[in-house]
C-alpha cells in the first residue's frame, strides 16, 4: 500500500508526516491541498475537517501528526519504529515541548509577515488561530523572537548529553515534532536562526535530521485519492481501536469533531470505535464508498449529535 499524503509544504506540520515517510524511507504520492479555505476535496474526504496533514492508506484517512505516526507503524512496522517508546516523557511530554515552542514561532511569524499578506491570507489565517490579536503581535516581534531562542537553547542542553538524536542514538517521534518547528524556523525567521548558529548539538541534531531525506515522492491531483478510496473502502480497516467499555454507547450514533483552538472545520460522521487515544469515525461519500477517519483524542472536540 503507498501512503498519499495531502498537504502543502509551507506547513511545518506538513513537514512532520514528510520527515516520518522519510525515516521510514517509503514511495508516497504527494497531493497538495489549498493553503486556504475553501478546500472542497479534502472536506469531502474528511467528513468536514480541512487542516494539515491527512494521511489516506487505502479507506483510512488519518489526521494529525500524532494519528499518522500510529498508523505507519502499524502498517509498516519496520524499524525505525516512531512510537515505540510509549511512556510519558519519550513521546507526549515532548510533544508538549514543541506545542509549547510553535506558538511563539507563530507569534513571530504572523508579526513579521501579516502586515504584507492579501486581505484573503489574512482572514483565512485569523479565522485558524482566532486567539491571536493580528494587529498588534508586529510590535511584539522581538519579544517572542526571544522565546523562541530560549526554548531552543532548551534543546540544544539536552542533546548536549547524548544524541544524535533526542532519545539518544535512535530516531523517533520525538525528533520529528521538535525538528518540523525548526524546520520553519530556519526557513522564515533568519533574525532568529542567526541566533542558533552557536548551537552547536542543535546543528549537528537538524544535520541529522537532514540526512534522513523524505523518502520517494510522487505528484497526484484529488482524483487518484478517489480512485483509491473507492477500491479499497470494503476491505478492514488497517488500524484497529478496541472501544472503551465506558464508552461504546456512543459507537454507531452521528458526531462531530473539531480541532480545539483553531478552526479546520467541522467533521461529521458517525462514530466507528473510540480508546484512550484514539477515535474513528465512517464519513459516507457522494459515491456510497465510506472513508474511515482517524483523530487522536488529544486536541480534539467529539461530541455527539
Amino acid at each position: 500500500m503507498i501512503p498519499i499524503l495531502h498537504h502543502y509544504d509551507a506547513s511545518p506540520f506538513s513537514r512532520k508526516a514528510q520527515k516520518m515517510l522519510g525515516i521510514k524511507s517509503l514511495k508516497w504520492v504527494s497531493i497538495e491541498m489549498p493553503m486556504t479555505s475553501p478546500k472542497p476535496d479534502i472536506e469531502r474526504l474528511t467528513g468536514g475537517y480541512r487542516g494539515t496533514p491527512v494521511l489516506q492508506l487505502g479507506a483510512d484517512i488519518f489526521v494529525d501528526n500524532v494519528a499518522i505516526a500510529a498508523a505507519l507503524d502499524e502498517v509498516f512496522p519496520e524499524a525505525p519504529t516512531l512510537t515505540a517508546d510509549q511512556s510519558f516523557f519519550a513521546n507526549d511530554a515532548i510533544s508538549h515541548w514543541a506545542d509549547a515552542l510553535f506558538e511563539p514561532v507563530l507569534r513571530a511569524a504572523v508579526g513579521k509577515y501579516s502586515p504584507d499578506w492579501d486581505p484573503h491570507f489574512r482572514n483565512d489565517r485569523e479565522a485558524v488561530f482566532p486567539h491571536l490579536d493580528f494587529s498588534g503581535l508586529v510590535d511584539e516581534l522581538p519579544l517572542y523572537s526571544n522565546r523562541v531562542v530560549t526554548l531552543i537553547r532548551e534543546l540544544d542542553q539536552h542533546l548536549s548529553r547524548g544524541g544524535p538524536f533526542i532519545h539518544g542514538v535512535t530516531i523517533s517521534i520525538a525528533d520529528v515534532h521538535c525538528w518540523g518547528i525548526l524546520w520553519f524556523v530556519l526557513a522564515g525567521l533568519p533574525e532568529v536562526s542567526e541566533q542558533l548558529a552557536e548551537l552547536n548539538s542543535v546543528q549537528g541534531w537538524y544535520q541529522s535530521m537532514d540526512t534522513v531525506g523524505f523518502g520517494e515522492r510522487v505528484e497526484h491531483d484529488f482524483g487518484h485519492a478517489w480512485e483509491v478510496l473507492a477500491e479499497n473502502h470494503k476491505t478492514s480497516a488497517c488500524m484497529a481501536i478496541k472501544t472503551s467499555s465506558n464508552l461504546a454507547s456512543w459507537v454507531g450514533k452521528p458526531v462531530t469533531v473539531r480541532a480545539e483552538g483553531a478552526d479546520r472545520g467541522v467533521v461529521s460522521g458517525s462514530l466507528r470505535a473510540i480508546d484512550d487515544r484514539f477515535f474513528a469515525l465512517s464519513v459516507v461519500q457522494e459515491n456510497d464508498s465510506v472513508a474511515r477517519v482517524y483523530f487522536p483524542r488529544a486536541g480534539y472536540v467529539l461530541a455527539v449529535d
